[in-house]
């Protein structure tokens, strides 16, 4: 609510309701019906509360969103081995299971062996996918053509196209794999 938000703001800015109330000219009664979502305040009030709070009046209005927020611990990523992929991916995002699209998009690692096939099949994703090459370098096999990409460059492919990665360097390659939307 609105005056949860007002609250959380004006406390992060160490300033009491007397202060607050001071500054736009109201009574800290009045602010702290508007902060226990009491009474609605005017457009007019909004705006000068969030001129106090140093703000945009916006920000009064936006959700929360640090309960979506999700870290992923270096030591804690899920690593999965597929039979029919010549790498383990190591994803840096939440692992989607099927029901769950809440999550954009899914992002990992892989690592790629010289002269190695990341897959045996032709990979045809209905998402957009980009890679980025972290180390080494590898060719993505579109339809007729070889696209060489190095360390420090990337390609993105789009939707429904097959393709297929091959690192046809003598080093081990590095690459991170975004895909959007998720997949798994």
């Amino acid at each position: 609510m609105i005056g949860e938000k007002i609250r959380s703001i004006r406390k992060s800015k160490n300033l009491t309701i007397v202060q607050m109330a001071e500054q736009i000219n109201v009574t800290s009664g009045y602010i702290s019906q508007i902060e226990r979502d009491l009474i609605s305040p005017s457009l007019a009030v909004l705006k000068r509360l969030a001129e106090a709070l140093e703000v945009p009046l916006s920000a009064l209005f936006l959700e929360d969103g640090s309960q979506n927020v999700v870290t992923i611990q270096q030591n804690e990523r899920t690593r999965v081995k597929f039979g029919n992929i010549n790498a383990e991916l190591e994803f840096i995002t939440p692992v989607l299971n099927n029901n769950d699209k809440t999550n954009g998009i899914e992002a990992f690692l892989f690592k790629l062996k010289p002269k190695s096939w990341l897959s045996d099949d032709t990979v045809v994703l209905e998402s957009k996918e980009c890679i980025y090459v972290i180390s080494g370098e590898i060719e993505c096999h579109i339809g007729n053509n070889i696209y060489t990409v190095c360390k420090g460059d990337s390609i993105c492919v789009p939707e429904n196209s097959g393709h297929m990665i091959f690192n046809s360097s003598d080093e081990e390659s590095e690459a991170l794999c975004i895909i959007s939307p998720g997949i798994h």
